[in-house]
């Protein structure tokens, strides 16, 4: 009987006495599937209808304090951001892995608290860890409060460059309309005769010239029609054509004296 007894001491004595494990949040991947208290300072939480989750650094992609649905009456939403963001706490519970991300489901108000002063691991190279974690998160926030500044000025830049494109590109085709000569409009000759050129005497085309021979005489055509079997018909003023074949040899022409 006092065998029995001395052991029943013991073994109701050892839980007592067993001394709580407490780790830093960044020491969780490390404790998974073990009872313990992870030590940190929430940088951030986020809101679904089906939970809340406390994260311990920027990203949510490390060790998570996890508040389901039916613990927010316990621990409303709308409050956790003002209760915990920025303060130190303390999650008592098993660590799990959820899509290989360590986590804590909170089952009551007594497993996620806000850590006092005196409280373990508060000092020392804890203490230091944490205000270098703050410090980091900080010094993110305000580069990319710079980064925002910066991409807006470009922005602001990029749309004064685009305006002033538009101008230039407006300037230069009013330029280049104003310097295009203005070729009056022909007049009509009402069946009389309209006076040639005294240069054109001293030309004269040839059936079997090539396209290049007659353009390099007379010039370029007022307009080119094209007819069957690759035949071209290019047209001159005063009713004079030239019909050129397949092979681009002068075959036909209308208008032109004979040589």
């Amino acid at each position: 009987m006092r065998l029995t007894a001395a052991a029943l001491l013991v073994a109701l004595a050892l839980p007592a006495g067993a001394a709580t494990t407490y780790i830093s949040w960044d020491e969780a991947e490390q404790h998974v599937g073990q009872d313990v208290v992870v030590k940190g300072r929430v940088l951030g939480v986020h809101c679904s209808p089906t939970s809340c989750l406390l994260a311990f650094e920027p990203t949510f992609n490390r060790f998570t304090a996890v508040v389901e649905a039916k613990s927010f009456d316990a621990f409303p939403p709308d409050r956790l951001d003002d209760l915990f963001s920025g303060k130190l706490v303390e999650v008592h519970g098993t660590i799990t892995q959820n899509d290989r991300k360590p986590e804590i489901v909170v089952a009551g108000p007594a497993d996620l608290k806000v850590a006092s002063p005196e409280s373990k691991d508060e000092g020392g190279e804890g203490a230091q860890a944490h205000a270098t974690d703050a410090e980091i998160v900080a010094r993110l926030a305000d580069v990319l409060e710079r980064i925002e500044a910066l991409t807006e000025r470009m922005a602001a830049t990029q749309e004064r460059m685009d305006a002033l494109l538009a101008q230039l590109e407006q300037r230069s085709a009013a330029l280049a309309a104003a310097e295009q000569p203005v070729t009056p409009a022909p007049q009509p000759s009402y069946g009389v005769p309209q006076p040639r050129p005294a240069y054109e005497a001293l030309r004269t085309v040839k059936r079997g010239m090539t396209v290049a021979e007659v353009e390099r005489l007379i010039g370029q055509p007022s307009y080119v029609e094209a007819g069957g079997g690759g035949w071209v018909t290019w047209y001159y003023g005063f009713g004079r054509s030239i019909s050129f074949d397949e092979r681009g040899r002068a075959q036909s022409m209308v208008g032109f004296p004979a040589p």
